[in-house]
């Protein structure tokens, strides 16, 4: 059984025993899990896409419940301009005569994901670690990469005041001619009628290229820094 089906699995019994304890099948709307827009414009950041969905679950044939997620994209433009003047430099210093293709998708990115229960009930706690594990598992899937290892937790405070535990993981890069890694971060909250799972990663590192008898560094990410800075978005988040 892959996770996915067993991440569905524990959230059909969940909503069972939720159904039965609480008696009121209504679910609250879901308002998306956004970073204020001023800290956007300061750290250069950008919101690619919102999505809110409503989909129903049937637990008996007499009983069914409805659920309301929304999910919410952000890209580092400021990093991939960064990127792309690095690689200009790059090849300007090395009076190299044609440009270089830069790796796809090479910035940073955070996403939030928002579920509201029936009668404003919380996801398990064992539930949340599930997904979370699975978010980590779609990174390294999407990314290629490898060798994910947990490296540190951080505690952050968000703009309510609630704490919350980062966890940070590293991962190793999909290319054999870089040094780069992935850095991955993951946590988790609950608000008044809903919980809230935010989920980033960003290279690190460098990565290299030879052309003939050029080689060096075609471009450098500083990875812990740019974690530090979106940590200091995902605690704007309300």
């Amino acid at each position: 059984m892959t996770l996915a089906i067993k991440n569905i699995t524990f959230l059909i019994s969940a909503l069972i025993i939720i159904s039965i304890s609480f008696g009121c099948l209504e679910t609250p709307m879901t308002s998306p899990a956004t970073i204020d827009e001023n800290a956007l414009l300061a750290y250069g950041w950008s919101q690619v896409s919102v999505e809110e969905r409503s989909f129903e679950q049937t637990i008996t044939n007499s009983t069914s419940i409805v659920l309301n997620s929304a999910t919410v994209k952000y890209q580092n433009e400021r990093l991939i301009s960064d990127i792309n003047e690095q690689a200009i430099e790059f090849q300007e210093s090395n009076k190299l005569p044609v440009s270089i293709d830069l790796p796809g998708s090479i910035s940073a990115s955070i996403v939030t994901y928002r579920l509201s229960l029936p009668a404003g009930a919380k996801l398990p706690t064992g539930l949340v670690s599930k997904i979370m594990e699975s978010k980590i598992n779609e990174i390294e899937a999407d990314n290629n990469a490898g060798d994910v290892q947990e490296t540190t937790t951080r505690k952050i405070t968000l703009s309510d005041g609630t704490e919350t535990i980062v966890r940070i993981f590293s991962a190793s890069g999909n290319s054999t001619d870089s040094e780069m890694r992935i850095v991955v971060f993951v946590t988790a909250f609950e608000n008044d009628d809903s919980s809230t799972i935010v989920m980033g990663f960003v290279p690190d590192g460098g990565h290299h290229v030879e052309i003939g008898p050029v080689n060096g560094t075609l471009f450098y990410i500083d990875g812990n820094k740019e974690i530090n800075e979106m940590l200091e978005l995902v605690s704007t988040i309300e």
